[in-house]
C-alpha cells in the first residue's frame, strides 16, 4: 500500500464511478481498476462493491476512507514541513552568548532582526563563557556563538562575522578616589586591587589587563561571570578593565566606568559558526545576519 493507491481510492470513493475517477486522476480506467484491486488484496478486504455498473462503498471501505484521508493529509503536511525545513523557515538554532553580548544589546538586536524574517524557528539561548562557546560551536553543542574577546583566534573549521566593537573602560566603586576623574591614568592603577575571572572561566584576565595597561595587575578577587565581576567591584573589593558595553550593569549605582588615558584597544563581538554548517535554518540565520551587517 502506498500513497498513490490511497489517492486513487479516495478519488474513486468520491466519484463512485471508475470512469470519472480515472479522468480526474488522468490515468486509464483499467490502470485504476488494477490499483484498487491491488489495494484490496493488500488489505485483504473489499473496499468497493461493483454491481451492474454501480459502485458503492462497503462498510470497510467507508471506514477506510476516513483513515485514508487523514493519512494523505498527514503525508502532505509532512512534505510541507520537510520543504519548509529545507528552506530554513522552521527548525531549531542553539545560540551561545556571554554577559557582555547580552548587556550591549547586540544579542537582542540581532535576534529581533532575525525573528522578523524567520518567526517560526525555535531558538535555544545558552549563557556560555566566550572560550567555551568556541569549543561548543566546534563540537556541535551549539550552532552559533556571540563571542566577546580581546582578540579572536579561531580554530580551523570555524569562521566569524564581526558585529560590534567597544572601547575599554575601568570599572570602579563609586566611592573610589579615582571615580572623581573623567579619565584615569594607567599609572594610577598600578597598585590597585583588581577583580579577575576564575580559571574555570577559561580566560587569562591578568594577561589581558597587562596587554592593555602595561603592567601585571594584582588580582585580589575572582569571579566566574561578568555580572559577578561587576558585583564584586560594586562591593568595593577591587576594579576591573571591561568593555564600555557592560556599563549598563550598575549594581545599585555602586559602579562607575571611566576611560583609561592612553588606551585605544577595543573589544569586539563576533558571531562564530562552523564553516561546513549544513543546517538550513542556521545557514539562513547567517545569511540574514550578514545582509544586516552590510
Amino acid at each position: 500500500m502506498d500513497l498513490r493507491q490511497l489517492r486513487y481510492f479516495i478519488t474513486t470513493a468520491e466519484e463512485l464511478h471508475f470512469g470519472r475517477a480515472a479522468d480526474r486522476l488522468h490515468i486509464a480506467q483499467p490502470a485504476l481498476s488494477i490499483q484498487i484491486k491491488a489495494l484490496e488484496d493488500t488489505l485483504g478486504v473489499r473496499l468497493l462493491a461493483r454491481t451492474n455498473r454501480v459502485v458503492t462503498l462497503t462498510e470497510a471501505g467507508r471506514l477506510f476512507l476516513k483513515e485514508a484521508r487523514r493519512t494523505l493529509d498527514q503525508a502532505e503536511h509532512a512534505a510541507v514541513v520537510a520543504r519548509r525545513a529545507g528552506r530554513g523557515e522552521i527548525g531549531r538554532i542553539n545560540i551561545g552568548y556571554d554577559v557582555i553580548g547580552a548587556c550591549s544589546g547586540v544579542l537582542s538586536t540581532t535576534i529581533r532582526h532575525y525573528r522578523r524574517q524567520a518567526p517560526e524557528v525555535e531558538l535555544g539561548l545558552h549563557e556560555i563563557h566566550p572560550e567555551t562557546q568556541i569549543t561548543s560551536v566546534l563540537e556541535g553543542r551549539i550552532h552559533v556563538g556571540f563571542v566577546t574577546r580581546p582578540a579572536l583566534m579561531l580554530p580551523k573549521g570555524l569562521d566569524a562575522v564581526r558585529l560590534a566593537e567597544w572601547p575599554l573602560r575601568v570599572a570602579l566603586p563609586t566611592d573610589h578616589p579615582l571615580a572623581e576623574r573623567s579619565r584615569v591614568p594607567r599609572e594610577a592603577l598600578v597598585n590597585e586591587p583588581f577583580v579577575g575571572f576564575t580559571k574555570s572561566a577559561g580566560e587569562n584576565y591578568g594577561l589581558f589587563v597587562r596587554q592593555v595597561v602595561g603592567f601585571t595587575p594584582r588580582i585580589a578577587y575572582e569571579a566566574d561571570s561578568g555580572f559577578a565581576l561587576i558585583s564584586v567591584v560594586g562591593a568595593g573589593l577591587g576594579m576591573a578593565v571591561v568593555p564600555s558595553s557592560i556599563a549598563s550593569i550598575n549594581v545599585g549605582e555602586n559602579v562607575i566606568y571611566r576611560p583609561i588615558l592612553g588606551v585605544t584597544e577595543q573589544i569586539g563581538i563576533d558571531l562564530v559558526f562552523r564553516r561546513d554548517e549544513e543546517d538550513p535554518a542556521v545557514i539562513k540565520f547567517l545569511s540574514i545576519i550578514r545582509q544586516s551587517e552590510r
